[in-house]
Formats: structure tokens, C-alpha cells, sequence
């Protein structure tokens, strides 16, 4: 039986969400982070390329972003990647 694990946990200021998939018969997962469009053009594009550059250059990290999840987003992310992660056999 193939069935979808799904859970999408939004960012608690509403800017952004991740979703995470995974179908049982399937290989892998998904993790998927998306954001408002509008939040999106809030920001020059060329500054935000040149700060990643600089950080790339210096050999340093750049955060791309923060997802700021709730208490009950949290614990269902952690149940979805616990269900999708455990085998079948243990699952019965």
C-alpha cells in the first residue's frame, strides 16, 4: 500500500513554511521550503547575491532564512520524519 506522509509547518510570523513529503513505496524524501512572495521582494536581489558571494568568498555560512515553528508544528515535524523513517515492520 502506498500512502503519503505529509506535513507542512508554517513559519510563526507567516513568511515562510516547510513541507516535508515522503511516499511509503518511494525512496527518499522531500523537504521543501517556500516563501510569500511578497516578503520575497521586500529586499534588493543583487545585495542579497553579493552578501551570499562575500560569505562564500570569506569561506563562511550565509543563512538563507529561519523558519520559526510553533510548539504543535514542531512535534508534528518530528512525528512525520519519525513515520517516514521507520520501518514497515515496526510500523504493525
Amino acid at each position: 500500500m502506498n500512502h503519503k506522509i505529509e506535513k507542512i509547518a508554517s513559519c510563526v510570523c507567516g513568511c515562510h513554511l516547510i513541507k516535508f513529503e515522503k511516499w511509503t513505496a518511494d525512496e527518499g524524501a522531500w523537504l521543501q521550503i517556500y516563501e510569500n512572495s511578497f516578503y520575497s521582494k521586500q529586499h534588493s536581489k543583487v545585495r542579497a547575491y553579493l552578501k551570499r558571494l562575500w560569505s562564500a568568498i570569506r569561506g563562511k555560512e550565509y543563512l538563507l532564512m529561519e523558519i520559526s515553528m510553533s510548539d504543535e508544528d514542531t512535534i508534528g515535524l518530528r512525528n512525520a520524519l519519525v513515520g517516514a523513517t521507520t520501518p514497515p515492520e515496526v510500523q504493525e
